[in-house]
Formats: C-alpha cells, sequence, structure tokens
C-alpha cells in the first residue's frame, strides 16, 4: 500500500483525488489545499493540511503528487526529493529545458522517483492507437494530423500569463507534441505559426513536425475558441495502407464527453475501432503507483522523453517568435 499526499484540489487535483479512490493499493492520507469548500464537496473525511511543509514532514506519506499550477513545480519538486518522498506531478513538469535538467538532477541526487503526467500515453483511445501502429494494420505511419481545440480554463487566471502557464502551447499543445514523439519518435525539424494574448501568452498554436522517419504530424492548438464550441480533441493517423482516426466531441471540459468514435479505414473498408472503457487517470496513476510498490522503472512516460518534449516546446516557441523553421 502507498501513501499519498495530495497537493492542490484544483480541477486536476480532483480528477486525481477520485483515480485513487479506485486504486486498491494507493491511499490519499493527506490533501495540502488553501481550498475552503471542502465541506460542501464531501471531503471532510480527508486529513487537510495548509502547510505543505508539515505535509513534507509526515512519515506516513510515500508519494506526494502535486497538482498545481505550472509554474511552482520545480520548488515544490524539490523540496519533496530532499524530503525523500517519490513524486508525481501534473504537465508541464516546467517550463524550460534548463528547469527540467534541474529537477531530475535533484531527484536523482536524493534518490527518489519522479513521474509526469504525459496522460494521452494512458487515454484508451491513445493507447489503441500506439497499439494499432504495431502491426501490419497501421505499420509505418506516414502522416497525422490532431488537434485540441478549447476555450481558456475559466477556474483559474494563472492559464493567462506565459511565465505561469506557457499559454497553450504548453498547457495544450504539449499533449499532441509528446503523442506524436511516442508514436513516431525523434523530430528533425518544427515550423509554427499562431497568435498570443494581451500577456503574450500563445493561445492558439500550428505545428508541422518532420520526423527523423520521414512522417510528417500537423498538430494544431487553442485557448481560443469561441464560448459555446465544444472541446475537441481529434488524432488522426495514415499510413500507405489505412488511416485510423478518432474523433471526440465534449463540452466545454473534457468530463462531459458527447461524442466519440474511432473509425480504421482499409481494404476499401471502414471499421468501427471498439475500445474498453476506462480512466486514463486511473490507469496513469496506478502505473505510476506500481512503479514505486515494486520499485519498477518507469517505462512508458521515460524522464528522457519528458525532456526532450519540452526541448520540442522550446524549439516550437522559437519557430513561432522568429517564423522560420528550427532543427531540433
Amino acid at each position: 500500500m502507498q501513501r499519498v499526499g495530495l497537493v492542490g484540489l484544483g480541477y486536476m487535483g480532483r480528477a486525481h483525488l477520485e483515480a485513487y479512490r479506485n486504486i486498491a493499493y494507493a491511499e490519499v492520507v493527506a490533501i495540502c489545499t488553501r481550498n475552503g469548500d471542502r465541506e460542501v464537496e464531501n471531503l471532510s473525511d480527508y486529513n487537510f493540511i495548509s502547510n505543505y511543509e508539515e505535509l513534507l514532514m509526515r512519515d506516513d506519506i510515500d508519494i506526494v503528487d502535486i497538482c498545481l499550477p505550472t509554474y511552482l513545480h520545480e520548488e515544490y519538486i524539490i523540496k519533496a526529493a530532499r524530503a525523500k518522498k517519490h513524486i508525481i506531478c501534473e504537465k508541464p513538469l516546467a517550463l524550460s529545458v534548463e528547469s527540467v535538467k534541474r529537477i531530475v538532477d535533484e531527484v536523482e541526487k536524493c534518490g527518489v522517483k519522479l513521474f509526469v503526467g504525459h496522460i494521452l500515453r494512458f487515454w484508451p483511445e491513445y493507447q489503441a492507437i500506439k497499439e494499432y501502429s504495431q502491426t501490419e494494420k497501421l505499420k509505418d505511419i506516414e502522416i497525422v494530423h490532431a488537434q485540441r481545440l478549447g476555450q481558456l480554463p475559466t477556474w483559474s487566471t494563472w492559464f493567462q500569463h506565459p511565465e505561469k502557464s506557457g499559454g497553450a502551447l504548453f498547457d495544450l499543445h504539449l499533449h499532441d507534441i509528446d503523442f506524436a514523439h511516442y508514436l513516431l519518435g525523434e523530430v528533425k525539424y518544427v515550423y509554427a505559426q499562431g497568435s498570443q494574448n494581451l500577456h503574450g501568452a500563445w493561445n492558439h498554436i500550428m505545428t508541422t513536425l518532420t520526423f527523423k522517419s520521414g512522417a510528417i504530424a500537423f498538430v494544431e492548438a487553442s485557448h481560443r475558441m469561441q464560448v459555446g464550441y465544444p472541446f475537441t480533441m481529434t488524432f488522426r493517423a495514415q499510413s500507405g495502407k489505412s488511416t485510423l482516426d478518432f474523433r471526440l466531441i465534449a463540452g466545454e471540459n473534457i468530463e462531459s464527453v458527447h461524442n466519440s468514435s474511432m473509425v480504421l479505414y482499409e481494404n476499401e473498408k471502414l471499421t468501427e475501432v471498439d475500445v474498453d472503457e476506462a480512466d486514463a487517470f486511473q490507469n496513469e496513476l496506478s502505473h505510476f503507483v506500481t512503479c514505486v510498490e515494486l520499485n519498477q522503472e518507469d517505462k512508458i512516460v521515460p524522464l528522457d522523453d519528458v525532456l526532450y518534449v519540452i526541448r520540442l516546446l522550446e524549439a516550437i516557441n522559437l519557430s513561432l517568435e522568429t517564423g522560420h523553421e528550427v532543427h531540433i
């Protein structure tokens, strides 16, 4: 049994808390938050702590799960590592390659494990895409199209500021950039165009990634869709012989899915692909906790991949600023 201290009770913290309720070998023993509405949400059975250092001093916590704004990640991770706690952190790990390197150096020096929530690697439909890519049905993918379109999150204002959130580039675009890398390997160069909000955060990005394999990915992300536009994510992978097309339409946020489909086109036929229902957060956190429980290496989201994706985002940001291709 792994005992978890959950830090942050915003949108992501609540998603993690709900997932832990369904993991038999993990128990949330304390929640660190300044949130004052826990009684209304029937969370009074949990032990609440307002001081992070107090949580880190507890001997009954094995894992610290950090669901805080991105600009706080490095500080909170390093404190947890020095307190000899294993760490789960929501994505993005940090907003720069240098910050990621400092974090990784510290957790390695302290001898603790760090896991980063690149959730698409655990999302059932994306897991199916990955599995298909490893079979003759979708071997040697040539072209990928991916979209992640939504409104600016309304539950907090920090998303609007590039120095705090990285804008849609780090908050949304990261998901599909990461999965494209997971699917297609290393990138040769990127080219991107986009728009910025009044604070300078990139709020709509369109990126072309050319991979060393010769594959090309066209990826779009937006935080600037109009009110009423449903949260939408799509992923289409094409090989020379087949196309796998995934589409999901939700409400304002991802929790209220209105329509989801996955179709395989091959041999002049289309086939609806049935994907077993599962909660991506439960898949993810169950895997992370198992790695701690059994002292195993995380082979699904290795830290080298986390660093590489931040390097890709920095290259995309440079392309957005200069209007030129940027080689990796």
